[in-house]
C-alpha cells in the first residue's frame, strides 16, 4: 500500500496542484509589491508641487498598470528562458486490476482461495529532456523577450513623465485660476469701499446718483467674474486629484518660489541626434524593432532540426505471471537523443517569415513617423514657449503702465479733475493687466516643461 500511496502523490503531477503558497490569481509572489502606496492628503492642508509629483507617480493608475506591464514583460521573458533548461516530468497511474476470468490460486498466505482474481497494479515514470540544438530558437526568443522588457520599463517611464507634466499643468493652473479670483475679489472690495464713498460725496452734493449706478454696476461685473474664476479653480483642482488618483479635497496650494523656466534655446542649439536618441518613447520603438527582428530569425529557426537528449526511469507491475506477487515490480527506462525535423510543412515556415518581415518594415516605418512627430512637436512647444515669454514681457510691462496711470487718476479724481468714468475704464484696464500677467506666467511655466518632456529632459 506505501507504493500505491507514492503512485497517488505522482499522479497528481500535471493537475495543478502546487505547493508554492504564493500562486493564485489573488496573490502575489514574494518581491511582487507594486500595489500603489495608499496616500492621503487632510482637508486644509498645504500640497506643495513636489508632493503632487510624488503621489501621482506613486498612485495614478496608468503608472502603475505600467508598472506591471514591466513585470508581465519580465515574466515572459523567463518563460522563453525555461526551454534551454531541463525539463523534467513525472507521472503514474494506479488502479486495481480484476479478472473475473479467474479464479485466484491457493497460496502459502491463503490455502483456500476460490474468489475472482483482484491486484493492485500501477506504474510511475520520470523523463527527463535537456534541449541541445533548435536552431538558435531559444537564444532569439530570450532575446526577443528581452528587448520587450526594456520597451516596457521605456514606456513606463515615458508614462510617468507624461503624467508629471500634466500633474504640473494641472497644479499651475488652480494657482493661477485662484490667484485671478483673489485679485477680483480684492477689486470686488474695494470698488465696495469706492461705493461707500462715492454715497458719501453724493450726500454732500459732490457727486452724482449716475456715479454711485456706475461703480455698483462695475462691483457687480468683478464680482461676477471672481465667482467664475472660483469655479475654474475648482474644475482645476479636481483635475489635479483626478492625475493623482484620489478624491479631491480643499487643500492650499504654494508653487515653488523660484522661476523654473531656464535659457530657451535656439533652432541651432538643438541636438536633433541626442534629443531623438534620448526620448524614452523612441528607445521603446528601436527596442521593439530589435524585437521583432530577433522574432524573424526564431521563425527561420523553425527550419532546422531540433535535438535533444532524453532519458526516463520508472517502475510498472509485471503482468507477465498471474497472480501478481507482491513486489513483484519491473525498472524500466531509456536513456538517447532524440531528434526532429519537418522537411517539407507546407510552405507555412516560408510566409510566416514574410509575415512578420512585413511587421518589421511597418514597425521601421512606424519609428520614422515617430520620429518626424517628435520634431514637430519639439519645434511647437518651443515656439509656443518662446510666444509666451514674449507676451509675457510685454504683459509686465502694460501693468507697470497700467499701475502707474491708476496711481494717477486716483490723484485726479481726489483733487476733483478727473470723472468716475475715466478711473473705471482705467481701473478695469489694469485688472485686465493683472490677470493677463497671471495667466502668462502659468502658461510660460507648463511651456517650459512640456518642452523639457518633448526633448526628453523632463
Amino acid at each position: 500500500m506505501s507504493r500505491l500511496f507514492i503512485l497517488f502523490l505522482l499522479s497528481l503531477a500535471g493537475t495543478g496542484c502546487s505547493p508554492l503558497p504564493w500562486r493564485g490569481a489573488d496573490m502575489e509572489p514574494p518581491g511582487f509589491s507594486l500595489t500603489a502606496r495608499q496616500t492621503t492628503i487632510r482637508p486644509g492642508s498645504l500640497l506643495t508641487l513636489p508632493e503632487a509629483i510624488r503621489i501621482a507617480r506613486a498612485g495614478n493608475p496608468q503608472t502603475v498598470a505600467a508598472r506591471y506591464l514591466e513585470q508581465q514583460a519580465k515574466a515572459v521573458r523567463m518563460q522563453a528562458l525555461s526551454p534551454a533548461l531541463p525539463q523534467v516530468k513525472l507521472s503514474g497511474r494506479a488502479a486495481r486490476y480484476r479478472d473475473p476470468q479467474r479464479v485466484a490460486s491457493p497460496s502459502a498466505t491463503n490455502p483456500t482461495a476460490t474468489s475472482v482474481s483482484s491486484e493492485d497494479l500501477g506504474t510511475w515514470d520520470a523523463v527527463v529532456t535537456l534541449n541541445l540544438f533548435a536552431g538558435g530558437r531559444d537564444v532569439w526568443n530570450f532575446r526577443m523577450a528581452q528587448d520587450l522588457v526594456g520597451a516596457a520599463r521605456l514606456d513606463a517611464q515615458q508614462l510617468e513623465r507624461t503624467v508629471t507634466t500634466l500633474v504640473i499643468a494641472a497644479y499651475y493652473q488652480a494657482v493661477w485660476r485662484r490667484a485671478v479670483a483673489g485679485a477680483l475679489h480684492a477689486s470686488a472690495r474695494a470698488l465696495e469701499a469706492e461705493t461707500v464713498r462715492v454715497r458719501t460725496l453724493l450726500a454732500h452734493d459732490k457727486a452724482s446718483l449716475l456715479d454711485v449706478t456706475r461703480v455698483q454696476v462695475r462691483a457687480a461685473e468683478v464680482m461676477d467674474q471672481a465667482r467664475a474664476e472660483d469655479a475654474q479653480a475648482e474644475l482645476a483642482l479636481l483635475q489635479l486629484f483626478h492625475l493623482l488618483g484620489l478624491s479631491a479635497v480643499p487643500v492650499k496650494l504654494e508653487p515653488p518660489a523660484e522661476d523654473p523656466v531656464g535659457s530657451v534655446p535656439s533652432d541651432d542649439q538643438l541636438a536633433w541626434k541626442e534629443i531623438l536618441a534620448r526620448r524614452p518613447d523612441l528607445k521603446a520603438a528601436r527596442l521593439r524593432i530589435s524585437s521583432q527582428r530577433a522574432k524573424v530569425t526564431t521563425v527561420e529557426a523553425e527550419l532546422w532540426p531540433t535535438l535533444a537528449l532524453a532519458g526516463s526511469f520508472g517502475q510498472r507491475v509485471d503482468i507477465s505471471g498471474w497472480p501478481v506477487e507482491d513486489g513483484h515490480w519491473r525498472n524500466s527506462g531509456y536513456l538517447g537523443l532524440e531528434m526532429a525535423w519537418s522537411p517539407f510543412e507546407g510552405g507555412r515556415i516560408h510566409y510566416l517569415v514574410q509575415q512578420e518581415t512585413a511587421a518589421l518594415r511597418v514597425m521601421i516605418e512606424n519609428l520614422r513617423a515617430l520620429e518626424l512627430s517628435a520634431v514637430l512637436e519639439i519645434r511647437t512647444t518651443l515656439a509656443r514657449l518662446r510666444s509666451a515669454r514674449d507676451r509675457l514681457e510685454t504683459a509686465r510691462e502694460s501693468l507697470t503702465l497700467a499701475r502707474t496711470s491708476l496711481e494717477l487718476e486716483k490723484k485726479k479724481v481726489e483733487l476733483g479733475q478727473s470723472t468716475f468714468t475715466d478711473f473705471q475704464l482705467i481701473e478695469s484696464s489694469f485688472l485686465d493687466a493683472q490677470v493677463r500677467v497671471l495667466q502668462l506666467m502659468a502658461e510660460v511655466r507648463i511651456a517650459w516643461y512640456q518642452f523639457r518632456l518633448a526633448t526628453g529632459e523632463l
